[in-house]
């Protein structure tokens, strides 16, 4: 149906208003599109109603034709607008490969993140970040994925890496993106294209990766290289590259070589450390049983070589003796499992080691320190750690590293049994050092265990060399942790010497190490746990007055710090300020019900802190208590503000 009739009676009409009705008789044009639109009249009830308007309106007296235009003007623009249809001629294709999906969102949605990723200044990283933790889906747009690639080379580091986290995290597919325009002799922007596309593509990436090799200048060159040392078919390219590469790039090159396997491999590692012994860095990532018989042999030679030597060790061999060390980490084959039983009864002898300046080395903590941090649920480990501690129970020394594998090897209950009666609960009448020393031993193994409330299980604390690793956290334990441990930690004679330490909750207070390290043990969902810490954090508060950072522990197990707020705050050292009562009161409204919120607020207005500003105790406490009596929430901050 040509529709272009209705357009021209719409045109003529707009003129008309615009003219004025006085000429309406004279208006051929007008006339001629009337006629033009009797074919549509016919076929369509709606335009006959049209063609009866225009029909009145020409045939009108002056004084009736404006209210009847105006009338038939609407009608038509109600009709043209039912009409109207978006799009252009042609077949649909689908978007090139690499540049996202088309998601249903407005310009206005987008909009913010677009301009955040494509402006300067401050405040783009908080927006960014915020859009991809409730937003991720937008990033995989069509019209967002272009603008995050400029965004690997922003001048703040920090955003730079994020975006490149966001997009290790999108489809294989955008790539392509990534692969377009690339300048294999750029700078940082470029090293970060390398990572995304080797993190997207893994092996796949290896023939592109080969390709603009040779044209690679700098951290590019290095960065591929490293990318290529991810892939297990590239032992060839590597082995070949490390004969001649220099400095960064055959660094790189033994960092990749460290995660292969084969004869080649070996024999290369051999001759490798055998010519410098510092290479042995490289396989602190290497798990494989032949980085660990090659670590065992090197480092129990060295420290016979040190046995050997009566004068203080030099700088050179004291750094490399730390690097076979720390190289160590995570290894478990059968000859690692050897050099810890050498190690063992030879610990007294590395103890009496010194450094270069005569100063005691203490290898023999350092060794005990990396296999408790190496321990994992690996049933070589953790058997190792038994044997090493039922050789002496009533020793120390490997007592931390037999209950932490009891944690992840044995039921919850048996680990209780066995291990909490070293905690004592009653101060001993004899041998107090040695039966302290045995329990800090147990609260050291309790100390790397945690309940991880993302992931709704407990878990074991990464550790320095965790981090070394690449490790993001260690191994849960067998069965969430026995309750009871809550309240023999509370009983407990000893507490451990725990540094002062923030909380979670950005309160800038620093709290007793212990009590963190005790609240992060318990599951908020577990009602004994929560049964047993409330009061002990109730006590804690009144006697530290630290109120904002137990307040808020209270209020996270499911409790409230009425009864006890005021009188922390008099306990404090520094006067509470405003804000940060209203934050504590604010979160406190998300869970506890009206009236228990307005006796917090009458609580904290005895206590008078506020009276040098009456109109903050009258007009703030006692509007917030009127507003929480009449059903409205806790109101926002700039209410307080005043």
């Amino acid at each position: 149906m040509n529709l272009q009739p209705l357009f021209d009676v719409k045109t003529r009409l707009e003129q008309a208003a615009i003219a004025g009705t006085g000429l309406l008789a004279e208006d051929f044009r007008l006339q001629r599109a009337a006629e033009a639109l009797k074919p549509l009249a016919a076929a369509s009830p709606v335009f006959a109603k049209i063609d009866s308007g225009l029909q009145n309106l020409l045939a009108a007296p002056p004084e009736d034709r404006s209210g009847q235009l105006l009338d038939l003007l609407s009608l038509v623009d109600a009709v043209s607008y039912t009409q109207g249809a978006c799009g252009m001629d042609g077949e649909l294709t689908p978007l090139p490969a690499g540049f996202g999906t088309c998601a249903p969102l407005s310009y206005g949605q987008l909009q913010p993140l677009l301009e955040a990723l494509t402006g300067t200044g401050g405040g783009r990283m908080n927006l960014i970040r915020d859009m991809w933790e409730n937003h991720p889906e937008y990033f995989g747009d069509f019209r967002v994925l272009p603008a995050l690639i400029p965004g690997l080379g922003d001048g703040y580091a920090e955003l730079a890496e994020l975006i490149s986290d966001i997009l290790k995290a999108q489809r294989p597919e955008i790539a392509a993106l990534l692969k377009k325009d690339f300048d294999p002799a750029g700078k940082k922007e470029m090293v970060r294209r390398v990572e995304v596309i080797s993190a997207l593509e893994g092996s796949a990436a290896t023939p592109w990766l080969k390709e603009v090799l040779s044209e690679a200048k700098k951290d590019v060159r290095t960065a591929i290289i490293t990318a290529l040392g991810t892939d297990s078919d590239n032992t060839d390219f590597l082995l070949q590259l490390s004969k001649g590469e220099r400095g960064s790039n055959r660094d790189a090159a033994l960092q990749g070589l460290a995660l292969q396997e084969g004869e080649a491999v070996l024999e290369f590692w051999k001759k490798e450390l055998q010519k410098n012994g510092n290479s042995v860095r490289f396989l602190e990532l290497a798990s494989s049983d032949w980085a660990s018989d090659l670590t065992a042999a090197g480092l129990q030679e060295q420290l016979r070589r040190a046995l050997a030597n009566p004068k203080p060790m030099s700088p050179e061999f004291q750094e490399e003796l730390l690097l076979w060390l720390h190289a160590s980490y995570h290894k478990s084959s059968p000859a690692m499992l050897d050099f810890w039983r050498w190690a063992d009864k030879h610990l007294e002898e590395i103890g009496r080691l010194q450094t270069h300046k005569s100063m005691p080395l203490t290898v023999d903590q350092r060794l005990t320190d990396m296999l408790f941090f190496s321990l994992r649920d690996t049933k070589q480990l953790c058997d190792l750690c038994f044997e090493l501690w039922e050789k002496d129970t009533e020793n120390p020394r490997w007592l931390p590293h037999a209950f932490l594998a009891a944690l992840l090897t044995l039921p919850a209950e048996e680990v209780y049994d066995r291990f909490s009666p070293y905690v004592l609960t009653a101060k001993p009448l004899t041998e107090n050092k040695r039966k302290r020393e045995l329990s800090d031993a147990v609260l050291k193994g309790l100390s790397r265990v945690y309940w991880d409330k993302e992931q709704n299980r407990y878990a074991t604390a990464p550790s320095t060399f965790s981090f070394l690793a690449g490790a993001a956290e260690g191994p849960a334990p067998a069965q969430p942790l026995d309750p009871r441990w809550i309240r023999r930690l509370i009983d407990a004679v000893w507490k451990p010497s725990l540094d002062r330490q923030p909380t979670p909750f950005q309160t800038g207070e620093l709290v007793d190490g212990f009590d963190t390290f005790l609240a992060r043990l318990v599951n908020r969902s577990d009602e004994a746990m929560c049964r047993i810490i409330i009061p002990w954090l109730r006590r804690r508060a009144l006697e530290t007055g630290f109120w904002n950072s137990f307040s808020r522990w209270l209020l996270y197990f499911g409790s409230s710090p009425l009864g006890i707020l005021a009188d922390s705050m008099k306990k404090s050292k520094r006067a509470p300020y405003l804000y940060s009562v209203w934050s504590l009161l604010d979160e406190a409204s998300k869970t506890l019900p009206a009236q228990e919120m307005i006796l917090l607020l009458e609580e904290i207005q005895a206590g008078e802190f506020f009276t040098q500003k009456k109109e903050v105790k009258e007009t703030v406490f006692t509007k917030t208590i009127v507003d929480l009596q009449a059903g409205r929430p806790f109101p926002e901050w700039h209410t307080w503000n005043i």
